[in-house]
């Protein structure tokens, strides 16, 4: 599914701009050969190389984006030069490193490729990663993704190489085979140009791919909504207030003097206390 999704991007990449990524690939070939030839040190050979690599990494994920690509990216790996060249030498190195292994050196190296080929991408982007951790970095995010990145790349080459092997094959047979002949030099020249545009795309694919996981697309049924329930309506509540109302003359309770013997009795007294007599 992601292979299928990354080559879909490249194929449509490489179709809208393919002399201008061709352009800037042969731009970037043709200013490493002037480094090999003027360079004469290998300490200044070899990190000026690996600087221009990663500028080409930088247009290949710029162009799977569908952004416009210039040739001012092949240079953006020098505006952190040191950390730049020493990530991608440090990549280098293990590689070799993981080849000299015995027996087993060549398939390591092979699967640490894979691992380690984020590193220019991580160099690029993420400027707070510095040039060791790059590497650690790119095993960590390749992790899951370096089966599929071996099969995308191995098995389009393999079936190039085995069209071209019955074409060249073909070519044997007289008078016609002058046309096979032909058609695979055609073969040969349109994999040559653009197959390394191509694959340059899908490395960048991969790396977009890892740092924004695709959410799954597996099909699941809607769910019946429910009727949406209403809140309660809370009925307001009324402020409580505080004041209290000062008690008038009129409302304070007078004592009742009784008629009969003229004492005075307390307030809401029905009888009198001395002489019995209702009091009204």
């Amino acid at each position: 599914m992601i292979i299928s999704n990354i080559y879909k991007r490249a194929f449509n990449v490489l179709s809208k701009m393919p002399f201008k990524l061709w352009g800037l690939s042969l731009l970037s070939s043709l200013l490493t050969i002037l480094v090999l030839v003027f360079g004469v040190l290998p300490i200044v050979i070899v990190p000026v190389i690996a600087v221009l690599s990663a500028g080409m990494a930088a247009v290949y994920l710029d162009g799977f984006n569908g952004k416009e690509v210039y040739s001012d990216q092949l240079f953006k790996g020098f505006k952190d030069f040191w950390r730049t060249a020493g990530g991608m030498c440090w990549k280098k190195l293990w590689i070799f490193i993981w080849f000299l292994v015995p027996i087993a050196g060549p398939f390591i190296a092979i699967s640490k490729y894979y691992a380690y080929s984020f590193t220019p991408y991580i160099l690029n982007e993420e400027k707070s990663v510095n040039a060791t951790a790059a590497l650690r970095k790119s095993m960590q995010d390749t992790n899951g993704y370096k089966l599929q990145m071996f099969c995308a790349e191995f098995i389009p080459n393999l079936l190039i190489y085995a069209v071209m092997a019955i074409l060249a094959l073909l070519s044997k047979i007289p008078f016609v085979g002058i046309l096979f002949a032909v058609i695979t030099v055609i073969v040969q020249l349109v994999y040559t140009l653009f197959a390394p545009l191509f694959f340059g795309l899908v490395h960048a694919g991969f790396y977009e791919y890892a740092k924004t996981p695709v959410k799954s697309t597996t099909y699941s049924a809607p769910q019946a909504q429910s009727a949406p329930v209403q809140p309660p309506v809370q009925p307001p509540v009324q402020p409580q207030t505080t004041e209290q109302v000062a008690p008038t003359e009129n409302d304070t309770p007078k004592p009742i003097t009784c008629p009969v013997c003229d004492s005075v009795n307390a307030p809401n007294t029905h009888f009198c206390y001395k002489c019995g007599s209702k009091l009204d």
